[in-house]
């Protein structure tokens, strides 16, 4: 079983060193920006949740998430599962996790999501937990939605 837990003292070199690849960890991977990018951004932008995902004690993903004011809707803004722990369905398990933490704030009735159109596999979970391809596009990637039912 996997939960979130915050970002600390203790664990945030652990987080910022994790990757979806091989190798050093760069500022932007092939589909999602670092995680030391996203802490980094979230200190300025005061809007976004960070949370580490943890196995048995392992730190194994990242998260980021929370209402994005721009864009006028809240947004899963960052998933990532380290590539030595994927194929696990600890992807899955996770989104589901940032969905339930995201039904909780009060008037959130939908969580948007974007992603590169080459992401496949991350499209494919997407799909899975009933997002839904909305055919716009926001910074060159595919925008995606969840209806939330309270």
């Amino acid at each position: 079983m996997i939960r979130l837990i915050d970002i600390s003292e203790e664990n945030w070199l652990e987080v910022i060193f994790l990757s979806t690849c091989k190798g050093v960890p760069a500022i932007c991977e092939e589909f999602i920006a670092s995680n030391a990018l996203s802490l980094v951004q979230a200190q300025f932008e005061k809007i976004w949740t960070t949370k580490a995902i943890e196995k048995e004690g392992k730190i194994i993903g990242f998260t980021m998430y929370g209402y994005a004011k721009k864009q006028g809707y809240y947004e899963l803004c960052r998933i990532m599962i380290d590539y030595k722990f994927q194929g696990n369905g600890y992807g899955t398990e996770a989104m589901q996790l940032v969905i339930e933490e995201m039904k909780k704030f009060e008037d959130c009735n939908s969580i948007y999501l974007s992603t590169d159109s080459e992401n496949i596999k991350g499209k494919h979970l997407y799909e899975k937990l009933d997002f839904i391809n909305t055919g716009d596009y926001i910074d060159e990637e595919e925008l995606y939605v969840l209806s939330i039912n309270k």
